[in-house]
């Protein structure tokens, strides 16, 4: 991954601009669905990308359970909990 050294303030709202070199890097445009979730290291966000984990974000071997997609590798880590 890279670190792109930038810093930016929430305005009063909550809100952050992402740098416009940023979202060139990554196809962002103005007004592209992204998605956020919090992981143990801190924020994850990215382009919506459809159904994805809503526990780890990965995108392949879903299951629909209650109004959330989950994963095969994360149900099965709760299951062994």
């Amino acid at each position: 991954m890279d670190r792109v050294g930038m810093v930016r303030d929430l305005d009063s709202l909550g809100r952050i601009v992402i740098p416009v070199d940023i979202r060139r890097r990554l196809g962002i445009d103005k007004y592209t669905a992204m998605e956020f979730w919090m992981t143990e290291s801190g924020l994850i966000m990215r382009r919506c990308v459809g159904e994805a984990c809503i526990l780890c974000g990965e995108l392949q071997h879903l299951t629909y359970f209650k109004n959330a997609w989950i994963c095969i590798f994360c149900m099965n880590e709760l299951k062994n909990k």
